[in-house]
Order: C-alpha cells, then structure tokens, then sequence
C-alpha cells in the first residue's frame, strides 16, 4: 500500500522536523504530502520545504478564512509569484467558516479571489468549510473543475449536495467522530475519496494507514483494493 497525505501544515512543526516526520510517515507508506498555507508568512517556508522535498512536498498557497484581517495590500500580485514559479501548487487552504469571528463578506471576498486564481491558474482548490451550506449555494457553479473539501465535517445532506457538484471529499481521523461518520464514509464516491493527517492539529500522517482500515470496514471493502484507489484518486485530483 502507498498513500498521498493531501493536506499537512509542515511549516506549522517544530523547526527542522520535516526530514523526521517524512521517514517516519514512509515506513507507514505515506510518501508524498500536500503542505498548504494558512497566512502569507507561510508562503516562503513552504516554497523553501518544496524546493529541498522536491519528490516529496506539493506546494499549495493560500490565505485561512480565520486569518484574512492579518492579509496585507497587494497580497493577489504577490501569491501570484509562488504560482508561476511552482507550476504544481495548489490553490489554498481557503474557504468560510461560520464559526469564526471573521465577517462573512470579507470571507467571500478573499473566496472568490481564490477561486478565480484556481481557475486562471487551472489548479486545484483546497476548500476549508465549517456549517457553510447555505453559503457555499451561490458558489458551486463557479468552482473550478477540481475542488476538495478538507477534512470533511459536515453532515450527509451537505455531502450529497458537494458530490453532486463535483467535489472529491477528504477524511482525516476526526471523521470518527462525526454523529454520522458511517454513512458518509459510506456515501462518498469510490473516485472522489481522499485522506489527510491535517497534521499538526488532528492528526499525524503516520495514522492514515489505520484511518484506511476503519473505512475499509465500514465500506466492506478490501484495504489492499480501497488503498489503491485512492491513491489513484489523488494523483488524478493533483496532477491530471
């Protein structure tokens, strides 16, 4: 088995950690990360772990809607320097929260941004949506051709309505803990499934193998079979 953690904040560990998290994420088979960011500052640390990881950390720059009061001016020019220099990042971590403090009108607009860059620069888009259903309504028509919501939290209706759109759907080990964990892993399309550590904050890489096993049981299927399609899935989602 192999597996591609799609979503881990390194720049967020300890100074210098990278080369240990890596191997010990490999001998769990996980050999490739998408590290996104979550304020500009984090820009250049993630360029800097993707040029000295080149085979193994996937770039992905972007602004958190919990932080976008700390944005400077000129921050779209300035994302779009990372972009043309890293013909393989991602768009991202972006999104709306309603949980947080931040206005709803300033998340939409940093949201939109993003998903025009996304667009313009055919990429993927990592979406981060917390109790946004109604929200997210005037915006799934505009998405670009790949989006993943994150770490999905949401319930079964908001699932179907993000599958219908075309959305891949990824899980990290807090799914368990959703009131309707079993049915999600179990309506998520075979071709839209992804995993994540979201490391450092929910999990570690090296838990992906055991996340693939309680979902290989709940979905009946076989961890060996399951495993490979989703690899699949990523390397389709990140560079096809």
């Amino acid at each position: 088995m192999q597996f591609i953690d799609t979503h881990i904040h390194l720049q967020d560990y300890k100074s210098n950690s990278t080369p240990q998290i890596i191997k010990q994420a490999e001998i769990c088979d996980v050999n490739k990360f998408v590290c996104p960011s979550i304020v500009e500052a984090d820009w250049k640390k993630i360029a800097d772990l993707s040029q000295n990881f080149k085979s193994k950390i996937i770039p992905a720059f972007g602004l958190h809607p919990w932080y976008l009061e700390q944005a400077g001016s000129g921050w779209e020019s300035r994302i779009c320097q990372y972009f043309d220099t890293f013909p393989q990042a991602l768009v991202g971590e972006t999104g709306l929260d309603r949980l947080k403090s931040t206005p709803q009108s300033l998340q939409e607009d940093f949201f939109t941004i993003h998903i025009e860059l996304a667009k313009k620069y055919n990429r993927p888009l990592i979406i981060h949506a917390v109790k946004v259903d109604d929200w997210l309504e005037k915006y799934w028509h505009d998405l670009p051709p790949k989006f993943v919501l994150h770490s999905f939290s949401g319930r079964t209706n908001f699932l179907k309505r993000a599958v219908a759109k075309g959305a891949y759907i990824s899980l990290c080990k807090k799914i368990m803990r959703n009131s309707e964990a079993k049915e999600i892993i179990k309506q998520i399309p075979i071709d839209k499934l992804l995993l994540e550590s979201d490391g450092p904050y929910q999990s570690e890489p090296q838990d992906i193998r055991e996340l693939l096993k309680e979902i290989a049981i709940i979905r009946q299927e076989k961890e060996e079979d399951l495993s490979r399609k989703i690899y699949q899935n990523s390397e389709e989602f990140l560079y096809v």
